[in-house]
């Protein structure tokens, strides 16, 4: 442990990403699929050879800024990544170019899951499972980037929107000399242990509810990472109903970044918190779902199974809220513009801050709703005297901060849209397009327009628009900025 805290973040990453290959290659054994074990163990054992050595010619580096150092590799992990783990695919899916695999990648580390990979015919079980490890992987290195970088910067300090500023243990790395790589191990372990017992508790339940093991395996690896991503798509083929509800029930996770562990670096009232975003979460549910169950039966006027309907539009809305996109088989149609703009609004909310969900994130919904409400009510009653309750729920700064974000997450998904519109694509295409790379809800797209042909319709220009726009969703874009921040140049 020592030694793992005098080496760089990069090299911890790429030592996570040798023992990932080497998990694929076991998998690839059990499977019996023995020529993706080979290159997944090969190109496995080349990296993990590389990070050795390259982890013993820095051990002995001076220390730098640590939020600095640590900011650029947030950011260009979720960049130079996907390139490593498309390495072992070259070989094994040569029907694809490499921008098509770096595409793959980029969109499960991302955990978007904005996928054509599961269509490709005779594709093996081996390759299936290494595009979920990646998604899992990045879900578990989001929340671990959270605890260790983002949620020591002020942009994102919106935790508390009841009494004080939340505050954060922050050590003095200029005078106790701590290595800047402490910090991210020590996030990285108190992430990782829940994270991998509640895959393997939903894994666990999936199997024991009748669902096939390599299915179960899947389903609960994207179900943890909200990345939406199977064998069958984002489409739930199961009718086993204990199964659904297990997978609802974990998907709650996604709605607040205290639901996974409790960070001893951080000093929050956990009631308010959770009632916060658990709440709206609730009531945007419960609201679409009854939108939903409307547009229904107006459409179809039948009356035999009001309550599966209900109870599955309750499941799509959470599972859009959470943006993990699952769906089931279909007793709706999904092409009405009405069922369509309530799954958009959903994921555009996305789920809790610090989560694997993307999104603009259910406390900035909430302060952007209830700082509307408290100035349409200066507008319409400027005379009255108001009690400061509600202006102790929001801060100016907080406020300020979240406007800021939301005009900057509109900004950038109407940019995306007009360089997909000037590259060819339908305005409605560009706009659904756009709207799922930054939100991270690959699987938006799929059910609002489905396509047998996806890889055929977008060019190279427009696959790396797209990884622009899922690398700026996950990493939230203002992380970017603050990277321009020049105090952090100056240490």
């Amino acid at each position: 442990m020592f030694l793992l805290k005098k080496t760089s973040i990069f090299i911890l990453l790429l030592i996570a990403t040798a023992v990932l290959m080497f998990l694929s290659a076991v998998i690839g054994v059990i499977l019996e699929n023995f020529i993706e074990a080979r290159s997944f163990f090969y190109f496995g054992l080349l990296i993990l050879l590389i990070s050795l050595f390259l982890a013993f010619a820095s051990f002995n580096r001076a220390l730098s800024s640590p939020i600095r150092s640590q900011i650029l590799v947030a950011i260009s992990s979720f960049i130079i990544f996907p390139l490593i783990f498309t390495l072992p695919l070259l070989s094994l899916l040569p029907e694809l170019d490499k921008h098509t695999l770096y595409f793959e990648m980029v969109s499960a580390f991302t955990t978007t899951g904005l996928t054509g990979i599961y269509t490709l015919n005779g594709i093996s079980d081996t390759i299936l499972f290494w595009q979920a490890l990646v998604a899992w992987f990045g879900g578990l290195l989001i929340w671990t980037f959270y605890f260790s970088i983002f949620a020591t910067l002020d942009i994102n300090d919106i935790f508390m929107i009841y009494g004080n500023r939340r505050e954060i243990e922050k050590k003095n790395y200029e005078t106790e000399q701590v290595h800047h790589t402490e910090v991210f191990l020590n996030a990285f372990i108190s992430i990782c242990l829940p994270y991998i017992i509640l895959t393997l508790v939903l894994w666990g339940v999936l199997l024991a509810t009748g669902d096939d093991t390599f299915v179960a395996l899947i389903y609960s690896m994207s179900t943890m990472s909200t990345s939406g991503i199977s064998p069958y798509g984002s489409e739930l083929n199961s009718v086993n109903y204990l199964g659904l509800l297990a997978i609802f029930v974990f998907l709650l996770f996604a709605l607040n970044s205290s639901s996974l562990f409790w960070f001893n670096s951080l000093k929050l009232n956990r009631k308010n918190f959770i009632s916060t975003e658990l709440n709206i979460a609730i009531k945007l549910v419960v609201l679409s779902s009854i939108i939903l169950s409307i547009i229904y039966f107006q459409k179809y006027y039948s009356y035999d199974s009001i309550l599966t309907a209900i109870l599955r539009n309750v499941f799509i809305c959470l599972s859009f809220l959470t943006t993990t996109g699952w769906h089931l088989e279909t007793i709706f149609q999904l092409h009405t513009n009405h069922f369509s703009l309530v799954l958009i609004g959903l994921a555009l909310i996305g789920g809790g801050i610090g989560t694997t969900a993307g999104g603009l994130k259910l406390l900035r919904f909430v302060i952007m709703q209830r700082h509307l409400r408290s100035e349409f009510s200066k507008m319409v009653y400027p005379s009255v005297i108001r009690t400061s309750e509600s202006r102790m729920k929001l801060n100016d700064s907080i406020i300020l901060k979240v406007w800021v974000f939301f005009s900057t997450f509109i900004f950038f998904i109407v940019v995306s849209f007009c360089c997909l519109s000037l590259l060819g694509m339908s305005m409605m295409d560009a706009m659904i397009l756009s709207i799922s790379t930054f939100s991270n809800t690959g699987p938006l797209y799929d059910v609002i327009l489905p396509s047998s042909s996806f890889y055929e319709e977008i060019s190279v220009t427009i696959k790396y628009v797209l990884i622009i726009g899922m690398v700026l969703g996950r990493i939230e874009i203002l992380v970017l900025f603050a990277l321009f921040n020049t105090e952090l140049w100056r240490r």
